[in-house]
């Protein structure tokens, strides 16, 4: 059971990072000043099939950013403070353990996306332990944009390190994943992206394989992303559960206050 949590934990973390392009239309970077407040409300299904068990897991988290003065010019510091999440799993009640309510992320974010100097704090510590080392993507979703312009159709390409240390006795995981950035469309100040995910991950006896499509929308005078939705389906390819599978559906809006 512990391994099976592992698995679910793990898989809903899969995500961001990165980045590389062509020359083109759009210049693309983060606006992110003093003072600025921003709301993240994120709703997941993630429906699981391991070793004969199947569930369906709903979650609803809500996160709030705050941005300071950065350490030099083009950077900002950003806190993020989780301030609700809640889980239900099947038919069950909805409940706020095991979840990352009371959790404050801190990091370094440049125009471009870079994430540096990543702390976390708070929240219920057995999971910040766990789960916290993992979520500097998850929680700062700012893919580097390439240093030049975009072309519609124009891609580039995003890759992220994840790493979760063991808890009470089991190994932890590691995980890579390639994201590939497609600019679709420019209409009244948006941009729209579709994004291809690969992602292989191993660790507690589990050698695990992800692919999945998202779309997200930049708003270019915001400078900001305003909306992701994503579809991605893991498999585990040999150890622990061998043949298991999870279907992840997501959306997250964001949205300056």
């Amino acid at each position: 059971m512990k391994r099976y949590l592992i698995f679910v934990i793990a898989i809903s973390l899969i995500y961001v990072a990165g980045g590389i392009s062509y020359a083109g239309e759009y210049k693309f970077s983060y606006k992110l000043d003093h003072g600025d407040v921003l709301m993240a409300k994120e709703a997941s299904e993630m429906r699981s099939s391991v070793m004969g068990t199947e569930s369906v897991t709903r979650t609803k988290r809500t996160v709030r950013y705050k941005v300071s003065k950065g350490p030099k010019k083009g950077w900002v510091k950003m806190s993020a403070e989780v301030l609700s999440q809640v889980n239900q799993m099947d038919k069950e009640p909805a409940n706020r353990q095991n979840t990352l309510k009371g959790m404050v992320f801190v990091a370094s974010v440049h125009k471009s996306g870079e994430v540096r100097d990543y702390k976390f704090s708070g929240g219920d510590p057995q999971i910040a332990q766990y789960v916290g080392p993992a979520m500097k993507y998850a929680i700062f979703r700012f893919p580097e944009f390439p240093e030049t312009a975009l072309d519609i159709g124009d891609e580039f390409d995003v890759v992220q390190k994840m790493e979760m240390p063991g808890m009470q006795g089991i190994g932890g995981m590691k995980a890579t994943t390639k994201l590939t950035y497609t600019l679709e469309d420019v209409n009244k100040g948006l941009a729209y992206f579709s994004v291809r995910s690969r992602t292989s991950m191993e660790g507690s006896g589990m050698e695990m394989k992800d692919a999945g499509k998202s779309e997200a929308i930049f708003d270019m005078k915001e400078g900001m992303w305003i909306e992701h939705e994503t579809r991605s389906k893991s498999q585990i390819a040999a150890g622990f559960g061998s043949g298991g599978y999870t279907v992840n559906v997501s959306k997250m809006e964001i949205e300056k206050k």
